[in-house]
């Protein structure tokens, strides 16, 4: 069976797959389980370009040490993390978005490259 808190990632990576999907141009998988030739969560196509994304779905993240992570990862700068924080309400049994639904981060020479490229 598989353990909680890998299903939610599971479903937090499709969701993101099947919302970037509906994107023209777009074109977006999840990546098997890679061990250490993991390369990221989704693999994303866009036009001609590859990205690589990191989906984290949790309450307490450092970002910055898991971008650099993803990055080194990836070994690629088009890496981008996807973070949905979540946090437990008062007379829920289940974690909800807390603020922001969800975030993306990624380095200043994506972002750039991205406002460069439009």
């Amino acid at each position: 069976m598989v353990n909680k808190a890998k299903k939610q990632g599971t479903t937090y990576e499709t969701n993101i797959v099947n919302r970037l999907n509906k994107e023209v141009d777009f074109k977006a998988q999840r990546f098997a389980e890679g061990g250490s030739k993991d390369l990221g969560d989704i693999q994303l196509f866009v036009k001609n370009e590859e990205y690589f994304l990191e989906a984290k779905s949790r309450q307490n993240l450092n970002i910055h040490q898991s971008l650099e992570k993803a990055i080194e990862k990836s070994g690629d700068k088009n890496t981008v993390l996807f973070w949905k924080k979540l946090k437990r309400k008062q007379g829920n049994s289940r974690r909800t978005n807390d603020g922001m639904p969800e975030v993306v981060s990624m380095s200043y020479d994506l972002f750039i490259k991205l406002l460069n490229n439009k």
